[in-house]
């Protein structure tokens, strides 16, 4: 027997291919078993293995189980029984991207797919973009065998999204092109085997390669919206010859693309193509659509669109229209499920009762609650503590595993949408090596600058990794750059943005956004916001007008600082509108923006130098590009229990490093300090040493801090930011109660408590050691003097002990102390601090009355 090299390679010369083609490596008999983890060799001399990759020949293997995936490819068959290809048992089916695919992009748009790896290979080597199939079975989810394969449907959004393809052929072998009458083989035993399809009018070798091909290009339609899809198969070559008695035998010779191009037929294969290209449909994505029930009004209804992939609230009146019906679930669903035929014989949608069905479907199922389900684009963490990373791309757990946007059996509570406008990078799977290579570029460039803090760059490097993390951070810190003229600040801001890519928004004319415009843009999405030139004078607007919108701004900073849950906006229809306020600012001005001791607390102050030094005039770094973005924000992603090992280092030793400080200290610095450290790889043991050498470098802000806050303002401040969680009882259509947790700060709960006397809300306070009472007209916070639940919402702080916050209130002005209130059914002292003095209410009196009454509307605390 031939050596095994010399088979290898002879399998692939037979379609032009080297092992290096390929990426595999040679497998001596055993080796295959090894390889595959069989009990026993295969029946043959040996192998070579055909390794999967990502996208963009990217180096990194995809992954089956714990291992590499990749097929083996057996030559030297001892019998006819022995199969050609196999794959480890217990692995899925995936799609197989040629390293050469992203070249052969370059040359085509139109990406063809078909069966068998080295026919890939073969194309793009030739400059035909191509991806393969195991087995031309192998194009549907395992999950559901009537949607496509994630991995393909993934690749095909990408590369539309990014402009690559504009066309997607299906192109098969020959054995499952339609065959005339004329065609067929003269061996009758061969003939035989031929399928009639097409009522007698043509015959097909493999009727399954030619059914494959077909399903294949629906599936890709009703997946990828507006996508041209064409499906063919190659053409056989009929040969004639002179028979032992006589006459002419025709022979079908079975033809891949492989074979084709070896015989030198790259035009004809062109032609092929170009003219299967001419048959190509355009789809229109999945159609249909699931029922969520109705807006809160009760004159609209909330859909999950399956032909859009998306969320969608709208008015019941607006479904008898033809159009926006088709724009939610799909003209062909339309047609497949509410056909009608006119008097002409033409089919048509039946508007009036599908429009009628949907409505009745979607308000059969009661109110539809946004609150807690909904999260556009960004970053998030589940209850369990994992990371969604929700891409307009698709929605990933951090190791990369994709996850659908809802669960259409609706176990699932959350629902992640493509709302938001700045939206996370693709997944990509990121070395420490080209992560850390990443993290060095940006350190280094970031020093180019010159700070008036040694820590100064560290604490735009901590902003940034942050971000990455912002829908899952309970306290989301800002930056604000001060600098003078000639220091550099619109390089550094848009230096930032490079660095975070498409995820964050970057604008240079800050003083002209708006609070209402910034929250329109993010939804219920979470992203970074860059706002350069935020000064207060100088506007073309006025002054005044700017300091307000600022002024709007700073609030909504507030508001981001701690936000847990949604807020509710009026809207001129009365139906509201929901937001999740879930970002981080990077603030950009050449005057100090002289802030007031709430945001002090909320902001890190960096304040540049101009960048002459001594003669020479320091050139600004070039940005990153979105490539290297990318593998920050993935790379930063998959430390996110890194990040949060090195913060409770840091809060652990805070107050023994800074001396006397409050929490909301380690929420903004420490944040920062912890997010840079996770990012240059700093062991968790060597973090107080770090936090040793950093603290006296930011002591001047903090010391301004501290300085500007009575005690009674700090002790307030951080308790309105403490997490709580609020327990709410709710029944579903089938009478079953549900325990749900919402998440909030006490803040937002005092909020509540105040606008709802008896809500669960007020019933949580009291649970910790809080209420709303009313006395002679006057609404009051009652603060227990000594409670359990306060001191473990005080953990951290310097008020941890029991009472040690009650001394503290006693400067507030009009403060009653000592006053025996009941709280959940216990009578204890408490101290009442009334709210009209702590800005939570206008001064106005309430009005008593004798039955349950409403507490006047509160002013936003954050």
């Amino acid at each position: 027997m031939k050596p095994l090299s010399d088979l290898v390679q002879e399998d692939l010369a037979r379609s032009g291919l080297t092992l290096d083609d390929i990426g595999g490596k040679i497998l001596s008999h055993f080796d295959v078993q090894m390889q595959l983890g069989l009990p026993s060799a295969p029946g043959a001399a040996g192998g070579y293995t055909i390794p999967y990759w990502h996208h963009n020949g990217s180096g990194f293997p995809i992954h089956d189980g714990d291992k590499p995936f990749a097929r083996v490819r057996l030559v030297g068959a001892h019998s006819d029984d022995t199969p050609r290809y196999l794959s480890r048992p217990g692995t899925s089916a995936h799609l197989y991207e040629p390293s050469q695919l992203e070249q052969a992009l370059e040359k085509s748009p139109v990406l063809v797919i078909t069966e068998g790896e080295k026919k890939a290979v073969r194309a793009c080597k030739d400059g035909i973009p191509a991806v393969a199939l195991a087995g031309i079975q192998m194009f549907t989810d395992p999950r559901d065998s009537t949607k496509l394969m994630p991995e393909i449907r993934d690749l095909l959004h990408k590369l539309v999204e990014k402009g690559r393809i504009s066309h997607v052929l299906v192109l098969f072998d020959s054995d499952g092109h339609p065959l005339g009458k004329g065609q067929l083989p003269s061996d009758e035993n061969i003939a035989k085997t031929y399928d009639e399809f097409s009522s007698g009018k043509g015959f097909v070798k493999n009727r399954d390669v030619f059914n494959a091909a077909r399903k294949l290009a629906e599936l890709i339609r009703s997946s990828i919206h507006g996508l041209p899809v064409a499906f063919g198969w190659c053409k056989p070559e009929i040969e004639k010859s002179d028979g032992p008695k006589g006459g002419k035998i025709r022979t079908v010779k079975h033809r891949g693309i492989d074979d084709v191009l070896e015989d030198g037929g790259i035009d004809t294969l062109r032609e092929w193509i170009d003219g299967y290209l001419k048959k190509a449909v355009a789809g229109d994505g999945e159609g249909g659509y699931l029922p969520l029930g109705a807006t809160g009004d009760g004159r609209g209804v909330w859909m999950w669109s399956k032909h859009q992939n998306d969320l969608i609230d709208v008015p019941a009146a607006q479904l008898s229209n033809g159009s926006v019906l088709a724009g939610l679930v799909g003209i062909s669903w339309l047609l497949k499920n509410y056909p009608k035929m006119s008097k002409e014989g033409i089919v048509d949608v039946d508007t009036k009762r599908a429009s009628m069905e949907i409505a009745a479907q979607c308000t059969g199922r009661g109110k539809f609650n946004v609150s807690g389900r909904v999260y556009g684009t960004g970053t998030w963490q589940r209850e369990s503590g994992d990371l969604v990373i929700n891409t307009h791309d698709g929605v990933y757990l951090a190791d990369g595993t994709p996850i659908e946007r809802i669960d259409e059996s609706l176990a699932r509570r959350e629902i992640y949408t493509m709302s938001g406008s700045y939206s996370p990078p693709a997944y990509q799977p990121v070395s420490d090596a080209d992560y850390f290579a990443v993290v060095r570029r940006i350190s280094n460039a970031l020093r180019t600058w010159r700070y008036a803090s040694d820590v100064g760059a560290d604490l735009v490097l901590g902003w940034m990794v942050m971000t990455v993390f912002l829908g899952a951070m309970p306290s989301r810190p800002s930056l604000w750059l001060v600098a003078p003229r000639g220091s550099g600040k619109s390089q550094m801001a848009r230096f930032i943005k490079s660095c975070l890519g498409d995820y964050a928004w970057h604008t240079d004319m800050g003083k002209e956004s708006t609070a209402a415009g910034i929250r329109q843009m993010l939804q219920m999405s979470s992203s970074p916001c860059i706002l350069d030139e935020m000064e207060k004078d100088n506007t073309e607007t006025g002054n005044e007008r700017s300091v307000g919108a600022i002024g709007a701004i700073l609030s909504l900073i507030r508001s981001a600082y701690t936000a847990g849950s949604d807020i509710k906006k009026g809207t001129a229809d009365q139906s509201g509108k929901s937001f999740r306020i879930m970002t981080s600012f990077c603030c950009v001005s050449i005057a100090d923006p002289a802030l007031e001791p709430a945001d002090l607390t909320r902001i890190a102050k960096i304040y540049l130098r101009p960048l002459v030094h001594e003669g020479t005039l320091s050139k600004p770094p070039a940005p990153l590009s979105k490539a290297d973005a990318a593998t920050f924000f993935w790379g930063t992603i998959q430390r996110w229990d890194r990040y949060q090992q090195t913060f409770d280092a840091i809060r652990e030793n805070w107050l023994e490093v800074a001396g006397n400080g409050e929490s909301r200290e380690v929420d903004t610095f420490g944040v920062l300090l912890a997010a840079a450290l996770t990012a240059i790889g700093c062991p968790v043991e060597q973090v107080k040493g770090v936090l040793c050498k950093a603290v006296p470098a930011l002591m001047d802000q903090i010391q301004e801090v501290r300085e500007a806050s009575s005690e009674s303002d700090l002790i307030l401040e951080t308790l309105f930011s403490l997490p709580i969680e609020v327990q709410r009882y709710e029944t579903d259509n089938k009478g079953n109660e549900h325990i749900l947790h919402d998440r909030m700060t006490v803040g937002r709960a005092l909020e509540a408590a105040v606008d709802r006397p008896g809500s669960d809300e007020a019933k949580t306070l009291e649970d910790y050691g809080m209420s709303v009472k009313e006395k002679s007209g006057r609404l009051y916070l009652a603060v227990a003097m000594r409670h359990a639940g306060l001191s473990r919402l005080f953990q951290g702080t310097r008020w941890r002990r029991d009472g040690a916050w009650s001394g503290g209130l006693r400067d507030v002005d009009g403060v009653i102390r000592n006053h025996p209130t009941r709280l959940s059914g216990a009578t204890v002292k408490c101290t009442w601090v009334p709210l009209d003095r702590i800005g939570m209410l206008d001064s106005k009196p309430v009005e008593a009355s004798a039955s349950t009454h409403r507490f006047p509307a509160p002013k936003q605390i954050f």
